[in-house]
């Protein structure tokens, strides 16, 4: 995929799962996947089944989703809705909420069929009303209360949440889209989630800047700040560390005062040679 298109170019995939727990690695199984597909911010399909999970569903989660071993007990196993999955999310973003989570478990589910995991552009809707709102709660309810959408009919079961999480992201677009965030790219490096594509996408910039301290190359960066809005700066790079689950540039301004900018957030770069 273009990277340097506007983001509204694709067929955008917002999906929901209902599992039996929160951990695939340790055993939990999905029991209900709900999906739209947008183009133009139009839903244009849908997918939608139950999942038996071939393992019982515990109280826990139940009281949660409602999904009863009786409802799963004659559904599709995954491997039998896998390929229709798959094939729904071709050449599509894909967008979830907390994507880290359903992403794991479909994953997770794809490697137990010695199919390979999901390699395309994925973006977290949470990570993106995180960083662009300021509530006490970022619960899918509470983010969508935040926009005036309807939750009367109640959240946790997949079909619904993806349709408010669908409604989410298209209030976020707007909101990004005045701050001049559009294209592809500049989604995967602010909210993506961190598999191959987030990962080629950092380590160019990463390899780009470390040429730059080794050359001793002045560059202009265009960034998001912390503050939110797009700003471009004339830097020395000075080094490249990795604190936590980030990398972040070390450098220095015109007037040689230094400071640090998370890699992610850095959107373009200019040589200015």
């Amino acid at each position: 995929m273009d990277l340097t298109k506007d983001i509204e170019c694709f067929d955008l995939v917002v999906f929901d799962l209902e599992t039996t727990g929160l951990d695939a690695v340790t055993g939990d199984s999905i029991c209900e996947i709900g999906a739209f597909k947008v183009r133009n911010r139009k839903i244009i399909d849908k997918f939608h089944s139950l999942i038996n999970p071939k393992r019982s569903i515990p109280m826990q989660a139940y009281n949660i989703h409602k999904i009863s071993e009786e409802e799963v007990k004659n559904a599709p196993c995954f491997e039998d809705v896998a390929d229709k999955f798959v094939s729904f999310l071709d050449q599509s973003v894909i967008f979830a909420y907390n994507i880290k989570f359903d992403m794991s478990f479909i994953n997770n589910h794809l490697g137990k069929l010695n199919q390979p995991s999901l390699e395309l552009p994925a973006v977290d809707i949470l990570s993106m009303a995180r960083n662009v709102l300021e509530l006490p709660r970022y619960n899918l309810d509470s983010v969508a209360r935040s926009f005036d959408i309807d939750c009367s009919q109640g959240l946790h079961r997949a079909l619904y949440d993806a349709s408010i999480a669908c409604q989410v992201l298209m209030k976020l677009f707007c909101i990004l889209n005045e701050k001049g965030i559009r294209n592809l790219g500049e989604f995967v490096s602010l909210y993506g989630l961190n598999n191959e594509i987030f990962k080629e996408k950092e380590e160019k910039k990463i390899d780009i800047f470390n040429l730059a301290i080794k050359e001793r190359t002045v560059f202009k960066i265009k960034h998001f700040s912390s503050n939110n809005v797009i700003e471009e700066k004339e830097v020395l790079p000075l080094r490249v560390v990795l604190e936590g689950k980030h990398f972040y540039l070390l450098c220095q301004d015109k007037d040689k005062d230094s400071f640090s900018i998370r890699v992610s957030r850095i959107l373009k770069i200019i040589n200015l040679l």
